[in-house]
């Protein structure tokens, strides 16, 4: 897989754009649309992508061509400078093009990517499912990961749309830092079954290989958007479940509660509660992790100098970013 960008700069991370910068260089256009100014004349309004962020960008006259021409998920040559609205840098573009197979070979590249990479997820991957000591689960797990069209989605999917874990091989980042979290808490709770506890913190989010699609941009398949991930991660699982003989029925109604309550009631998603002890722990690190690592997008995105967020609507807060150790006077 090869980006032809050697004489283009790549797109630097959204806070770090200053009033007046160039920007110059080949982008994944994920919106494009028309809109009215206030006299009603139209203007264009874009969004372009690559693996740092995001970034809107404005064409102001002669975008006819390209508002016909292009299409969320091409690849585009932009060449423009960015202003700065409300501390928020936008691109003002002064062209716009589709970019050319030989420039761009390759759209994933443009799509930010998990700092574990699919050679080190796949293996914790096995060395966690070798750690099953049950033999039901453990052969379960192995008929599921067996299959490498599967094995090969569940490394690249992202583990969400935009909320958390939203990258190439976020999933699996996701999936193997629960398993870490799980694999100590059930050495702090011997009265958590250890093995269906893992099992199931490896499958909660399973069905996501398939409720998400990644190319040409980040988005639900049509599965996704009429199953979600809960309902089709229990029918593979059953599927597989019924490929295993003398699996336990009990073992399989426990392990099936678990994916399908993980997300913790009806609101969030989850047709049944957390009513047992695994179910109940998985469901908590779930919320931590994902919190977590939601955390650590949002301050990414917050300019260095600001203390708080924007408003966080999904959890209806700002997030504050001082250091507890930090000495410097609180400016009035």
């Amino acid at each position: 897989m090869t980006v032809t960008l050697a004489t283009t700069p790549e797109l630097r991370a959204v806070r770090e754009y200053a009033a007046n910068d160039l920007l110059q260089g080949f982008y994944l256009l994920t919106r494009i649309e028309a809109k009215p100014k206030r006299n009603g004349e139209p203007y264009l309004h874009v969004e372009l992508t690559d693996s740092t962020g995001k970034l809107d960008g404005k064409m102001w006259e002669n975008f006819a061509d390209a508002l016909e021409h292009l299409r969320a998920g091409d690849a585009v040559y932009v060449d423009g400078r960015i202003d700065h609205f409300n501390n928020q840098p936008s691109v003002t573009i002064h062209s716009l093009r589709k970019a050319t197979e030989q420039e761009v070979s390759d759209l994933r590249a443009f799509l930010p990517h998990s700092a574990l990479s699919a050679t080190q997820a796949n293996q914790q991957l096995v060395e966690w499912i070798e750690s099953l000591k049950q033999p039901h689960l453990r052969a379960l797990l192995e008929k599921l990961f067996d299959d490498m069209s599967l094995r090969k989605r569940f490394l690249d999917a992202p583990g969400g749309k935009a909320w958390h874990h939203a990258t190439i091989g976020g999933l699996a980042e996701h999936t193997l830092s629960m398993v870490k979290l799980a694999d100590a808490v059930a050495g702090h709770y011997p009265q958590l079954h250890r093995d269906l506890f893992l099992a199931g913190t490896l499958l909660h989010d399973i069905g996501k290989a398939y409720e998400l699609r990644w190319e040409p941009v980040l988005d639900y398949t049509s599965e996704g958007r009429l199953l979600g991930h809960i309902t089709q991660g229990v029918l593979l699982i059953e599927e597989r479940i019924r490929e295993i003989e003398g699996f336990p029925d009990e073992l399989r109604k426990q392990l099936l509660h678990i994916i399908l309550s993980h997300q913790g009631d009806g609101q969030k998603g989850s047709p049944v509660k957390p009513m047992t002890l695994e179910a109940l722990a998985l469901h908590y690190l779930d919320e931590l992790d994902s919190r977590m690592n939601a955390f650590a997008q949002v301050r990414a995105k917050t300019p260095e100098s600001q203390e708080f967020s924007d408003y966080q609507k999904l959890m209806e807060r700002y997030f504050y970013f001082r250091q507890a150790d930090d000495t410097e006077e609180e400016q009035p």
